[in-house]
């Protein structure tokens, strides 16, 4: 079956050898008198702008025909892909590069997808062949190569022209252009688990205006959502449809994070499946709940808030990161210390997000409540949740998990050996890819004003980052925040764009113990740049000046 954009090949009839490189059986076709790699030369140059002019060029003769649909060896089809795209043999995700690629079918489904999204509207069309689009676009963004680690320590420093520095990605222009077209934007409202209406429910008290849930849904839109920063509504005219849509969608992604439901036993609480992959649809939420509420926090004129800025910034380069290719151990490491193969140690910022609590249990929990008459809905599309502190957390990676229990006895002033953390295990499956990597630190809160402050001191901070089951794997993170000796809050999150990548991690905060009827919600943290992690040093937010204030 084909469709619009499709390189067709033409079936050559049975019987009728050509071999090239041998006189022509047309006398006046110089062109098929050409050695293989001259015509290869000639075919390249005609359709590596447009390889659709390939099913022009076969449809010239049978020769042609046979050359370019047929030719057991496909240089022809890996030099038109790789001027178009980036060689997927140097894709970062996999930590093996790839041998066996089907070059031809590469091109064919690129060339057919671009086409489709760029002129196609219908979404019934769309809908036949979702899971093709999919699969072309997931492709795309996990050939991405990866980015320059040298140069990503220095983003943002001094010379801002740095991080244009990158190796360059012919895929990353190409899919964020994709991600942005009316076409699927149509995809991802229909498909990413909603409908556009809500639907009442005033038989429960305190009921919600909530949406109805399609029986089918595609986490691999939403992952490929995720790549991109949500549209701020401040952009918009309130008046339009548009405007609307995305108040709605909003409604739609909180109910989806402050959700309890989604954070069970069989998932350890975090934005995975029981399977150990990743949850795109939850992780994808989280993202859009805490980056519209920092466009909400700048919006406001609070300027600590314009470190959340670069994160969202750069399109697909933002989600771009170091990938596993050839990764191994520094041959210059001692074998007794830690190799932090995920960039973990050094200063993060970062923020969470709450409802009131009587609003979390209206949501989860509405038998608990007395009922009222009169009492409105709770529209989350037009709700207002807490937003929380602007943090800074400092990371050290640890030569092994006791490490983080020293630490903490030095933080509290007791003797070493006496405080013994609960370890921080996990019942998912894993990847054995790469160790997991133990770490501890502290955290503070930068900003006030419009966030709620804690009131609290620095915390302690220990944690885990593991590779997920997924194919290629994903990072994620396990955080654990201390208070005055006890265990308060846990962290499970997912970093977007993997390893390095300067998004940061996703995923949401739960009570420690899990306690019944205690509350979730979303978090969001990120790598500091180095120059700004050198200025907080220098001005004595480090290790030392935490345990000489504790």
């Amino acid at each position: 079956m084909t469709g619009p954009g499709d390189l067709c090949p033409l079936t050559a009839a049975d019987g009728l050898p050509f071999v090239f490189g041998e006189p022509a059986s047309q006398p006046d076709s110089p062109l098929l008198s050409l050695p293989s790699e001259l015509l290869h030369r000639v075919v390249f140059e005609s359709a590596a702008d447009s390889p659709a002019v390939l099913v022009r060029i076969a449809s010239a003769c049978r020769a042609l025909r046979i050359f370019v649909f047929e030719n057991p060896d496909t240089a022809l089809w890996r030099d038109i892909l790789i001027t178009r795209y980036d060689d997927p043999r140097e894709a970062a995700a996999y930590p093996v590069a790839r041998e066996r690629i089907d070059w031809k079918k590469l091109v064919k489904e690129r060339t057919f997808v671009e086409r489709v999204m760029e002129k196609t509207k219908d979404i019934d069309e769309l809908a036949r062949i979702v899971d093709r689009l999919n699969d072309t676009l997931v492709d795309m963004y996990l050939d991405l190569p990866p980015k320059s680690a040298a140069l990503s320590e220095m983003e943002d420093t001094a010379d801002p022209h740095l991080f244009f520095a990158q190796p360059a990605t012919r895929n990353g222009p190409i899919l964020e252009h994709l991600l942005r077209t009316p076409a699927f934007e149509k995809l991802y409202a229909t498909f990413s688990a909603h409908e556009p209406e809500y639907r009442q429910n005033p038989d429960q008290p305190y009921y919600l205006r909530r949406r109805r849930r399609r029986p089918i849904s595609i986490p691999a839109l939403a992952r490929l959502h995720a790549l991109l920063a949500p549209k701020n509504t401040d952009d918009m005219d309130p008046a339009t449809e548009t405007y609307a849509d995305a108040r709605a969608h909003r409604g739609y992604v909180r109910e989806l994070v402050y959700s309890g439901s989604h954070y069970r036993e069989d998932n350890d609480w975090a934005p995975l499946r029981p399977d150990g992959t990743v949850d795109w649809t939850l992780v994808d939420a989280i993202g859009d709940v805490m980056m519209l509420n920092a466009m909400d926090v700048l919006s406001m004129g609070v300027d600590l808030w314009s470190v959340s800025q670069p994160p969202m910034s750069y399109g697909i380069e933002s989600v771009r990161g170091l990938g596993f290719l050839g990764l191994e151990r520094p041959a210059n490491l001692a074998p007794d210390e830690p190799w932090d193969w995920a960039g973990i140690g050094g200063w993060w910022n970062g923020s969470y997000a709450f409802m009131e609590y009587r609003h979390w249990v209206r949501l989860n929990e509405p038998h608990l409540l007395q009922v009222r008459r009169g009492v409105p809905p709770l529209d989350l599309s037009t709700y207002a949740e807490a937003i929380g502190d602007l943090m800074e957390m400092q990371l050290i990676v640890d030569r092994c998990p006791s490490d983080a229990d020293d630490a903490y006895s030095d933080l509290l002033g007791i003797k070493r050996g006496q405080i013994e953390q609960a370890p921080i295990e996990t019942q998912l499956p894993v990847s054995d890819l790469l160790p997991p990597i133990h770490f501890h630190g502290w955290s503070r809160q930068v900003s006030t004003g419009v966030s709620h402050p804690s009131g609290a001191p620095h915390s302690f901070v220990r944690g885990v980052v593991r590779l997920t089951a997924d194919n290629p794997p994903e990072i994620r993170w396990t955080i654990v925040i201390s208070y005055g000796g006890a265990d308060r809050w846990r962290l499970e999150c997912a970093q977007v764009g993997g390893r390095g990548a300067r998004r940061g991690f996703f995923g949401a905060w739960t009570d420690a113990d899990r306690e019944e009827h205690s509350p979730n919600g979303p978090v969001w943290y990120w790598k500091k740049p180095e120059a700004s992690a050198a200025s907080d040093q220098n001005s004595g937010l480090a290790r030392e000046s935490a345990l000489g204030r504790a």
